[in-house]
């Protein structure tokens, strides 16, 4: 069985909200981007806990919650995301970083396949 290998510019682990807006700021670059989350669901979905990522993002974390438009949010967002050119969405789990000679050259997935690019940007949660 063949290994699937794609190459782009730029991999983004994590579909949050920073993950989004780098996947959004490489493709919009012209950059070939791919971003990774591992459910397509719950793509910048924010968690209701407005301790993530200090008093700026807890703030528009709260702003947004009080709106009731979170779930507005990801949807449009994810919209974005899908029609923007020079990005791909990618349901899976990043499980390495692949690095020659102290350079990032690359992903694996969890299943096996491999994306080479120039460079990888892990915006992943803290747990």
């Amino acid at each position: 069985m063949k290994t699937l290998e794609e190459n782009y510019d730029i991999v983004v682990v994590g579909a949050g909200h920073a993950g989004c807006e780098a996947a959004l700021a490489g493709a919009r670059l012209g950059l070939d981007t791919i971003m990774f989350t591992v459910s397509a669901e719950s793509i910048a979905l924010m968690p209701c806990n407005p301790n993530v990522g200090g008093s700026s993002k807890g703030h528009l974390v709260r702003e947004l919650d009080a709106l009731g438009d979170k779930q507005a949010y990801s949807n449009e967002m994810r919209k974005t995301l899908e029609n923007q050119e020079n990005l791909t969405i990618r349901q899976g789990e990043v499980t390495k970083l692949l690095v020659e000679d102290g350079r990032i050259t690359g992903v694996k997935t969890y299943s096996g396949a491999v994306y080479h690019c120039k460079a990888v940007v892990l915006c992943t949660e803290r747990k």
